[in-house]
């Protein structure tokens, strides 16, 4: 969609009637407002040439009424008129989307009328009430099931993409840069329909089994025939909040019998009736606080209506110099986050907020940064000075693989580290029991993975000659070895199992490809044969989207469970990764030989050590196929809700942190259906 003149203008009226505070950029908006023509023009082009950074907000902390305190975020001014702008862009889709027994953030709704809805169920027979609450809920929701409920919006591309940005934009609290890798911020535009939008699959849930419920923000209210009823209502949507990460408030969450008063969004109700709060207590001009629904808003102070008269606050503005529309080549489509780069000799820079790539004095690509989550370099590639600082400007990690796929290291700014975690992981590593839990989980879910992939391609290639006897044995086989991890003696016994089991698969898995490829056993350092090849690279790109995504959350790398910590390897990535082998990178690999989409001149001839790879053309045919698979769709079994690999990726890491705090005791694996 193009962002005119006059939307930009419209979003800045908007925000000039709001807050005058200034973000981290230290423009406030009466300063922004003496330049605002210029600084309107200048968002224009960045949103059209898709060179538009949102900035971490500037953060500080606010009392609540139980003596916490709640942190707040300001966006920069530039950044609240294109939460304006976008959230002008989602009215009407989200609109769509709310259920009728949701009321905050949504314009035309009010405390009044969620009041009255509850009023509807009380007043002629009181009824058994459960006033909820979920605690910390701005803070915990996931960007995975967040982005995937804003693409079934059916949103465009670049609606999208600026609504990533704001959401990962980060905040700098005392001078520190922090990403918590999840939640919304409190005091964005943007917030609180982001957070309403991550309930409607529960709002729905509820009102389909008949459950009375009104919902303002994390606030909730449902109005019951009796105490059984009451109490089966609340397993359920406990439940229901735990399938997306959620959890109550013990201490706001209470069930209240028929003669019990109770309060809702500050007002009282009581034997049928319900009373409308006191008059607020006076509060200071210009500050921050708190509403009866736990909202936070500015209160502005009152502005005189006579103009003041002081010097101008202008500055002069260079307005960026044209440049053409960035081409996209084969090698990049609008859905890939990843830029790989695997022409030798190549040259990654950086201008005007994009990565440009020459080879042999050619521009081949450019690509705004905003649309780049990882970089992958491929042998010899040249990086500049100003496209490394980029990058970690942005905690884009570069990934440096050697011509034939082999993993040399990654460049990437200090992680976002999480002191909480960290305890966590070494306490846990240091306890047996918890670690074998979590190391028995991992080895079922890959062997049942691999077991259900051989049933599936068996049932689809039934025509093609294949030996049905090898696969009903492998799988027979596969199932006796996962009925025995219960009674492995020790976490060696474990991993013997699991090595016993993936030479079962493999040997199985090898009689499933058909064409002029063969396979026998897994060969990894060298691959010895194309299929191999194609499992060594797709194994390497997997650990590098699991090792990113246990890096953005917070995880140290290096403690795991099944497989031994041990300096330089980065354990836990190497524990997340096995549930994904058989169903990403193997299913991968039967597709692409039985498809002949690759033949035996797209692979080099074995070298001095017998190894053989991808040449250079295959290479980039590969990859494609690689980033549409992350792009294709599972059903996530936690959520219940059809995401993308990428994001199913995430969150199984939000799944290890679950298990690590104890909210559940073993670790629950992607586990495939029939």
């Amino acid at each position: 969609m193009m962002f005119t003149k006059e939307h930009l203008h419209f979003a800045w009226l908007q925000v000039r009637a709001g807050s005058k505070t200034a973000g981290i950029d230290g423009i406030s908006v009466d300063l922004f407002e003496s330049m605002a023509t210029e600084q309107l023009q200048k968002l224009e082009y960045q949103l059209h040439h898709e060179t538009y950074t949102a900035s971490p907000a500037k953060g500080f902390y606010i009392p609540k009424k139980n003596g916490s305190k709640r942190l707040i975020g300001v966006p920069t001014v530039r950044d609240r008129i294109i939460q304006r702008l976008l959230l002008d862009e989602l009215y009407f889709p989200l609109e769509d989307t709310f259920l009728d027994c949701s009321y905050a953030y949504r314009p035309g709704h009010s405390i009044h009328q969620a009041v009255q809805h509850l009023y509807g169920y009380y007043q002629y027979q009181p009824k058994w009430i459960i006033k909820a609450d979920i605690a910390d809920f701005f803070d915990n929701l996931s960007w995975a099931l967040l982005l995937t409920a804003l693409e079934e919006l059916s949103l465009e591309p670049i609606v999208l993409q600026l609504l990533e940005q704001q959401l990962k934009s980060g905040i700098i609290v005392a001078g520190q840069y922090r990403n918590f890798g999840k939640g919304v911020l409190q005091g964005g535009g943007l917030s609180g329909a982001l957070a309403n939008l991550y309930l409607t699959n529960f709002d729905r849930k509820c009102l389909s089994q008949g459950i009375n419920l009104v919902r303002y923000g994390d606030d909730f209210v449902i109005a019951c025939k009796s105490w059984q009823e009451a109490n089966r209502i609340l397993d359920k949507i406990t439940a229901w909040l735990g399938e997306v990460y959620l959890t109550l408030q013990p201490e706001k969450t209470q069930i209240f019998t028929p003669k019990d008063e109770f309060t809702f969004l500050g007002y009282r109700f009581a034997g049928g009736e319900v009373y409308a709060p006191p008059p607020p207590k006076p509060v200071r001009a210009e500050e921050w606080v708190i509403n009866d629904s736990g909202t936070p808003y500015f209160r502005r102070k009152p502005r005189p209506a006579k103009p003041v008269s002081r010097p101008p606050k202008a500055c002069s503005i260079d307005k960026p110099s044209n440049f053409p529309k960035a081409s996209i080549s084969h090698y990049w489509q609008e859905t890939m986050t990843t830029l790989y780069i695997t022409d030798q000799g190549a040259y990654l820079s950086i201008k005007n907020q994009q990565f440009q790539v020459y080879h042999q004095g050619e521009l081949r690509i450019k690509v705004p940064v905003s649309r780049v989550s990882n970089v992958v370099l491929f042998g010899s590639c040249n990086v500049s000075h100003g496209a490394v600082s980029m990058a970690l400007r942005r905690r884009i990690p570069m990934m440096y693989l050697s011509q034939k796929g082999r993993y040399f290291g990654r460049l990437q700014t200090e992680g976002d580290a999480k002191v909480e975690y960290l305890m966590l992981q070494v306490e846990r590593c240091q306890n047996p029991d918890f670690t074998r839990k979590q190391a028995e989980a991992i080895v079922r879910a890959k062997l049942h993975n691999s077991r259900i992939l051989l049933m599936r391609l068996n049932r689809r290639q039934k025509s093609k000659n294949v030996d049905e006897t090898i696969i009903k044995k492998a799988s027979n086989e596969l199932e006796i070895l996962m009925s025995k991890l219960p009674f492995a003696d020790s976490m060696d016994m474990l991993r013997g199992y699991e090595g016993r089991a993936a030479t079962i698969y493999f040997q199985a898995l090898g009689s499933l490809f058909s064409g002029s490829f063969t396979f026998e056993k897994r060969t990894k350092r060298p691959p010895t044969d194309p299929i191999n090849s194609m499992l060594s690279l797709g194994y390497t790109l997997l650990s590098q989207n699991v090792y990113s995504f246990i890096q953005s959350v917070g995880l140290h790398t290096h403690f795991g469970n099944l497989h031994v910590p041990r300096d330089n390897h980065p354990a836990l990535v190497s524990d997340l990764m096995e549930e994904w082998r058989a169903g990403l990178v193997d299913s991968l690999a039967v597709y692409l030989v039985n498809s002949e989409v690759f033949t035996i001149d797209d692979f080099t001839l074995p070298d001095e050590r017998q190894g053989v790879y991808f040449q250079a053309h295959a290479l980039k045919k590969f990859l494609k196929h690689w980033e549409e698979k992350l792009q294709s769709e599972v059903t996530h079994p936690h959520t219940g809700q059809k995401v993308v690999y990428r994001r199913a990726l995430e969150l199984q890491v939000r799944e290890y942190i679950s298990c690590l705090k104890g909210e559940v005791e073993v670790y629950r694996p992607m586990i495939w259906e029939r």
